[in-house]
């Protein structure tokens, strides 16, 4: 039986050809001699792979892409730790991509399906640790431009995670109603182990907010209902209050938003930035830095964060390099 701490773990998986590779995987273990332990170990992060596809909709692996182990790297590196309190440590990290290998390696030598896990993308999701003020301003330059179609909801999505310091999951779940403008706070309904918070808002965070919410989430959100269809009300509700919404009108995935942090990346003229390999949680890493680097007492970023030990909050000080810390420019 599973321990209650590790309930918040998505094992379960329902695809008869996932159920059945898992299989296959123990027993060639089994047959190879690897030490129980081990084959537990590596069970479960397959189990936690194959659930991680079944939530992004791909249930057979011929439709799987490598954009999923991407994706699935930087879940690794967002989700919480459900022994102990924080994220995973590296080392677990390490451990569930020596898993993923192993798997590789057994569906090559078995070819027991048609899919290959490039051994490059398995490593940290993030090559930098994080990105300097310069290269902020590049993104977020590159999200203002004026053939950025989506450009009001882009730059509202940069203030929420590096002028808010969120995390991926608690910008994605929050609300219209969660942005309190005349008490210049966010209200943080789901965080870290159930944890809810208040972030401090900017001036500058505030109007880019406004700006959004005022402007083109009104365009986004009339295109929910074609989207959606006509009996789904549900989903037409949930987008009404979701705060920030895709293309299609839903709310904004977390996937979705990590593959729109690469497009900005990816638009800017900077060729070092666009080799650089990293996630939504860099531009909480760079705002943590930033705010050391011009001076702000660890409890303060702590409090800000919402990290529920000073401990956590300390890795940050090894980063601590540049000159001043400086807003990014207009």
């Amino acid at each position: 039986m599973r321990p209650a701490t590790q309930k918040s773990v998505y094992r379960e998986i329902k695809s008869i050809q996932y159920q059945y590779l898992a299989e296959e995987f123990k027993k060639w273990m089994e047959t190879i001699g690897y030490k129980p332990q081990t084959i537990k170990l590596a069970n479960w992060h397959i189990l936690e792979f194959f659930s991680f596809l079944e939530r992004q909709n791909i249930s057979y692996l011929k439709e799987y892409k490598q954009d999923h182990l991407i994706c699935y790297m930087d879940y690794l590196h967002h989700r919480t730790n459900c022994i102990r309190n924080g994220s995973l440590s590296a080392g677990y990290i390490n451990k569930h991509i020596s898993s993923l290998r192993l798997f590789s390696k057994y569906l090559h030598i078995s070819k027991k399906a048609g899919l290959i896990i490039k051994p490059e993308l398995l490593k940290t999701t993030e090559t930098v640790s994080y990105l300097t003020k310069e290269e902020i301003k590049k993104i977020y330059k590159s999200a203002g431009e004026e053939k950025n179609k989506y450009k009001q909801r882009d730059i509202a999505m940069l203030s929420l995670f590096y002028g808010c310091g969120l995390r991926a999951g608690e910008g994605a779940a929050l609300n219209i109603g969660d942005i309190l403008f005349e008490k210049g706070l966010i209200y943080i309904r789901k965080g870290k182990n159930y944890r809810e918070r208040y972030v401090p808002i900017s001036r500058e965070v505030k109007n880019d907010l406004k700006n959004y919410i005022n402007g083109q989430r009104k365009e986004l959100l009339n295109a929910c209902p074609s989207s959606c269809g006509k009996n789904n009300t549900k989903a037409t509700d949930e987008s009404s209050q979701a705060l920030l919404l895709s293309r299609r009108g839903n709310r904004w995935s977390v996937q979705g938003m990590y593959q729109r942090l690469q497009y900005l990346k990816n638009q800017t003229n900077d060729e070092n930035l666009k080799q650089k390999t990293f996630g939504l949680h860099i531009l909480r890493h760079s705002i943590a830095t930033h705010l050391l680097q011009s001076g702000m007492k660890l409890e303060y970023i702590s409090r800000f964060l919402g990290h529920k030990s000073l401990e956590t909050t300390q890795k940050y000080t090894h980063l601590i390099k540049e000159e001043n810390f400086h807003l990014r420019g207009s």
